[in-house]
Order: structure tokens, then sequence, then C-alpha cells
């Protein structure tokens, strides 16, 4: 018959052990470790090029000319506060055939243009009823996500397309001091497939990669560093299995008094 006292001890033990929270269940997207996610010191001539314009992409229009009264239907209510949510509402949406419905021109087709691209030729178009227009064009719906060891984590929407690793760090209250700088995973579309890149921020090589700017949508996941980890709850195998003799060697010792 066990004893109460050797009961007592070994659901001490039992407990104990079912406590400790282990690697896998803290880091994310571990099997991207065995796919072979790209390195990005592999590739380091990449240049800043201009994102170009695909379906349901949200845009801001602005106009302006000299005379402002015939630009009238682009001019946004300025006098009020607007949310991130009614810009939305106010851009030109295109649709499935690549284009965007605009006041006084109508359809206009931007799929795959640059916005520079696009402003020219929606200016162009604009040029036949208006004097002297100026077209400047933005996305409303350039997002992209960070999650893991940074200050602030989340959703963020910019309207300025250029944005870089290191200001999209920096808009997440930069990396805490338990996240991972040399294993800093960013997952992207490309082509209807999400790829996964590994970035090493402590090496300047990334600066020259196709990962530094970002695109519309892009994830970026800071791991946690071990020391991170082991204050969270995980022991690692060795200190498991010492703390595991411990406390046998302490239940064998205890029933033999």
């Amino acid at each position: 018959m066990i004893k109460p006292r050797n009961f007592l001890i070994f659901s001490v033990l039992c407990i104990l052990m079912s406590s400790c929270a282990t690697k896998e269940s803290i880091v994310l997207f571990q099997d991207d470790d065995q796919k072979g996610a790209q390195n990005t010191s592999e590739n380091v001539s990449y240049l800043y090029k201009n994102g170009t314009i695909q379906q349901n992409d949200i845009l801001k229009v602005s106009v302006s000319a000299l005379d402002m009264m015939s630009v009238a239907a682009f001019m946004a209510d300025n006098m009020q506060a607007r949310t991130p949510d009614q810009f939305l509402l106010d851009g030109f949406k295109v649709n499935e055939n690549g284009k965007i419905n605009l006041p006084l021109v109508g359809e206009v087709e931007v799929l795959g243009l640059t916005l520079n691209q696009a402003s020219v030729f929606i200016q162009r178009e604009l040029s036949k009823s208006i004097i002297d227009p100026i077209v400047n064009l933005n996305f409303l719906n350039f997002r992209f996500t960070i999650l893991g060891e940074v200050n602030n984590p989340g959703t963020f929407s910019v309207y300025n397309p250029k944005i870089n690793l290191i200001q999209a760090l920096g808009l997440a209250g930069d990396i805490t001091i338990t996240g991972k700088r040399d294993n800093i995973k960013l997952m992207r579309e490309v082509g209807g497939t999400m790829t996964t890149s590994i970035i090493d921020i402590t090496n300047s090589d990334f600066m020259s990669s196709d990962v530094f700017y970002l695109e519309k949508d892009d994830i970026i996941y800071i791991e946690p560093t071990l020391t991170r980890i082991t204050n969270s709850g995980y022991i690692g195998p060795l200190g498991s299995i010492a703390t595991f003799m411990s406390l046998l060697l302490s239940v064998a010792v205890y029933s033999q008094n």
C-alpha cells in the first residue's frame, strides 16, 4: 500500500513536471525551420521598387488644379476628424477588372501600374476636362503585422508604401531585450504562395535584400530568446532531467525516514 506521504510527493512531482512550458508551446511558425526558409544573406542585390497596384487595392486619389472648383468631386471634407476606416471609405477600390471608377473620367485601368505611372495616366485623362490638373496617389490599405517580442505588437496601416523593416519595428516599439535579432521571420505572399524569409538584422546585408522594404500584408515574427522562454517556465532538456532526478532522490530519502 502506498504511504500517504509518498503519494503526496508523487503528486507534487507530477504537477511540477507538467507545469513546465516547452519551447514548442511558446515559439510560433516552428515548421518553417524544417522547410528551409530563405536566408536573406543569399540575396544582397535588391533595390527598392515601387509596388504595383493589384485587385482590391484601395487608392487615395488627390487632385488639385488652378480652378479648385473644377476638382471639387475629388475633395473630401477636411473639416472633420477622420478615422482610418473613414479614409478607406473615401478611397477608390480596384475592381476585379483592375479598374477604378473616377469622377469626370469614368473607369480607368490601373492594374499592374506603379502609383507614379497611374498618377500620370489619370492626370492625362483629367486634362481633357480640367486645366493643368495635378494627381497624387497613395495606397490606403498598405498594412503589415508584427508579432512576438516587440513592445507594441499588432497590425499597422501606413500611407507611404516605401517603409522598410527598421521603420516597421520602430512603429512596433522596437524589439524587446528578450527578442531574437538574428532570426526574424518575414512571411510574404508571392504569386499566391506564402513564403518565409529569415532575417538577421545584426548583419547589415539584409539592407540590400528583397525583404528590407515591406510589401502589403507582410507578417513579421520576432522569436523569443532562450532566456525569455526559460522565464516563461521552460526548463530545457538538461534542466528537466536534473530537476526530475533531484526530486526522485528527495522522494527516496524521505521515504527512508
